[in-house]
């Protein structure tokens, strides 16, 4: 399957034609999926509800018109209660929505509640999931999409220009470490611009498989389509040999579910 992490402009009046732009690219060079970076179409000041609106009508018209398979983020109301939903359209029907299991506490501050569950839905036979921005750095949940036998997992995130945490030149290795132990490529894709909460936002969009990070940005700063193409028969290879998928001793994780957050 060929993918594509759309390094596009994010929180800006531009947002939906800089995606656009780049998925027209992509799809002269055959690509089947486009992912877009989290909260994309988002800027401060935004009516969230009319936002939605337009975002997931950009969604479908766009998978529609092109006959490929996008996957974006939108905010999502239920019961006065706001959850961060992956919404999947291929040929501008809907295939399946994934709220973001780890809000942030920025998010949940502004009431976005925590998803439940890791769904799996199949595209062109091909097993997808979706783990939303921070739910990449959670290694158990990352596990068990490899334990459900996902081939790909799509990774919308935000990346922040200036960010706390430790390493910078050694972040990719983690995309790296969780599609070898759990037996999945991954496509990551951020944006470059601004969160709607205003802090500023670079790309680092790339993909990732068992063996290695087969394509990466160029320019953290710049729009920019990243794409590769996934064999999955040798993922499923892969998966065979991968023991530590099935040989666990399961009672020894029973400390991960004795501490918990507010959400």
């Amino acid at each position: 399957m060929k993918v594509a992490a759309v390094q596009c402009k994010v929180g800006m009046d531009n947002a939906f034609d800089s995606a656009l732009s780049l998925i027209k690219n992509g799809v002269e060079k055959d690509i089947e999926l486009f992912l877009l970076p989290e909260y994309f179409s988002y800027k401060r000041g935004d009516d969230f509800i009319e936002k939605t609106r337009k975002t997931l009508d950009f969604l479908k018209n766009t998978s529609k018109e092109f006959s490929c398979t996008i996957c974006g983020n939108v905010l999502i109301k239920s019961s006065d209660e706001y959850f961060n939903t992956a919404h999947i359209f291929k040929n501008g029907d809907l295939i399946g929505k994934q709220e973001k299991v780890h809000p942030t506490k920025s998010e949940r501050e502004i009431g976005i509640k925590c998803g439940s569950e890791i769904r799996i839905f199949r595209i062109n036979g091909v097993k997808i999931a979706v783990l939303i921005c921070a739910d990449i750095l959670y290694p158990e949940l990352c596990r068990v999409a490899g334990l459900k036998k996902a081939d790909i997992v799509l990774n919308p995130v935000v990346s922040f220009k200036k960010s706390e945490l430790p390493a910078k030149e050694f972040r990719n290795c983690l995309y790296f470490t969780r599609s070898f132990d759990n037996a999945y490529a991954i496509v990551k894709a951020g944006g470059v611009g601004y969160t709607f909460l205003s802090q500023e936002a670079v790309g680092r969009s790339l993909i990732s498989t068992f063996e290695g990070i087969i394509a990466c940005y160029s320019n953290e700063e710049n729009a920019e389509l990243i794409h590769a193409e996934i064999d999955v028969e040798k993922i499923d290879e892969y998966r065979k040999i991968n023991y530590s998928l099935k040989d666990r001793n399961t009672k020894a994780y029973q400390d991960l579910l004795k501490t918990n957050f507010d959400c």
